[in-house]
């Protein structure tokens, strides 16, 4: 237990006035109000937060709040590598990890996750209880049943992560649904490969290439390379990940090549992306 716990915190803070703390650049951190009023900034925007609200926070360290009514946070940190160090859980890691590394490349985190159906809502409140009941009161299968919550929370995050309203009017359902799977798949190759997706749409895979880049303009294998570059593009701005580890970990052979990738396809590299976002440029 003691390797999975420096993999993942959970703490609870009541506070009356916002102090900057420790915090390490490699966890991801959602926080849940569990009472309270005030406002965050999140990247030098604002945004205001009461009860019940919950936020998925950048690695970067621009973040704070101003307390208006004295709060109760539920910070939850966990590293990437906190799912792959189970060993009493049935979670798929990869299947994990890809939707991790779909919600690195497209959450704004800049503006946050806004959540607007009350069901949603109700499910991620009792989910954030869960994991408070196991801190307070943990249990032998206190590891599993919280990985599993955990997991099901960032499974509703994902599902919120829309694409642009132009892409859905210029696309019928049944490509919006591919392009939503291939998303959140994307660094499992089984599952985003013509055979799989032939099948599983119910697709003549002769005519799936045509039927792809008829709705998309581009290839099957052209799109996972540009999303894989900006799910890259975000994990090199937010997190502190060494280049090569991000580059395996989306199947390029190593840094040079996700490097030339991204001058190829974005006209920028890794020590530009790093130094934008410290502000040097």
């Amino acid at each position: 237990m003691d390797h999975i716990r420096e993999l993942i915190e959970i703490e609870i803070a009541e506070l009356t006035e916002w102090k900057d703390r420790f915090r390490k650049n490699s966890f991801f951190e959602l926080v849940f109000i569990l009472k309270g009023k005030g406002i965050q900034s999140i990247e030098y925007k604002t945004q205001a937060y009461q009860k019940d609200d919950f936020f998925l926070l950048p690695y970067s360290k621009c973040h704070a709040y101003e307390i208006t009514e004295p709060t109760t946070f539920l910070f939850i940190r966990f590293t990437e590598h906190y799912f792959k160090n189970l060993k009493n859980t049935t979670i798929d890691y990869l299947e994990w990890y890809s939707k991790l590394n779909y919600i690195i490349g497209f959450y704004d985190f800049n503006t946050g996750l806004n959540i607007n159906d009350e069901k949603d809502k109700s499910h991620v409140k009792k989910l954030f209880e869960i994991l408070l009941l196991e801190k307070g009161q943990p249990s032998d299968y206190s590891e599993t049943l919280t990985a599993n919550t955990l997991s099901s929370i960032l499974t509703i995050i994902s599902s919120k992560l829309i694409l642009s309203e132009d892409f859905q009017k210029k696309n019928d359902s049944k490509f919006l649904d591919i392009i939503k799977h291939i998303n959140q798949h994307i660094i499992d190759d089984d599952k985003v490969s013509i055979l799989y997706l032939s099948e599983k749409f119910n697709i003549s895979k002769k005519y799936f290439s045509e039927y792809f880049k008829r709705n998309s303009n581009e290839s099957l294998k052209e799109y996972i390379q540009k999303t894989k570059l900006q799910i890259a593009i975000n994990r090199i701005k937010y997190t502190q990940s060494p280049l090569q580890e991000i580059a395996w970990s989306l199947g390029f052979t190593d840094g040079s090549h996700l490097n030339k990738a991204l001058k190829k396809h974005f006209g920028t590299n890794s020590s530009t992306l790093r130094k934008e976002k410290k502000g040097l440029l």
